[in-house]
């Protein structure tokens, strides 16, 4: 099953979301639904049930306080000058740099690789064509993000089930923060 972490967020940070991705200037592009928005914190991939139990086993040992958050700026990936997704950072990115860091610390005892670079960010949108790549740029710098406020209590593990009409997540364990 493929799956990925993830730090689940409330309704009205997902309305925030929305109301940004309908601000987003025009392209060819799909849009994450607005009840699968969330912060990855570490994507698995393709696991068997034994290799999830193993990540379940690991992640019960990580201990992390609760912590408030709030929606950040705007972003691209890779680069303004090849747009593939559109992005809303997640501030503090220093708590959930921590967070994401003694994940995996926790997963590489089970011989899981760590993830060289992660930027802490909820995808909006993935890109699939730009008519005007600096009109685009442009109009994404005037869009305001509001830092709605809320509190980060939990991270889920998730599987995702691939479907024409888009990803499928289902939870499949909650970690308790304190």
């Amino acid at each position: 099953m493929r799956c990925f972490l993830a730090i689940e967020l409330p309704k009205d940070v997902q309305e925030e979301l929305v109301r940004i991705q309908a601000l987003l200037p025009e392209s060819k592009m799909k849009l994450v639904e607005q009840e699968n928005l969330h912060l990855t914190l570490k994507f698995l991939g393709e696991l068997s049930d034994f290799q999830v139990n193993k990540v379940k086993g690991a992640l019960s040992n990580v201990k992390f306080e609760k912590f408030k958050a709030s929606l950040g700026q705007l972003g691209v990936f890779p680069s303004q000058s090849f747009v593939r997704v559109v992005w809303v950072s997640m501030e503090p990115s220093e708590k959930v740099k921590e967070l994401h860091h003694l994940i995996d610390m926790a997963l590489e005892k089970e011989k899981f690789h760590s993830d060289r670079a992660f930027e802490s960010h909820i995808t909006l949108a993935r890109i699939k064509f730009i008519k005007n790549k600096e009109e685009f740029i442009k109009k994404l710098k005037e869009i305001k993000v509001k830092p709605v406020e809320f509190g980060v209590e939990k991270f889920v593990l998730m599987k995702s089930t691939l479907t024409e009409k888009g990803p499928i997540y289902e939870k499949i364990k909650e970690y308790i923060l304190h």
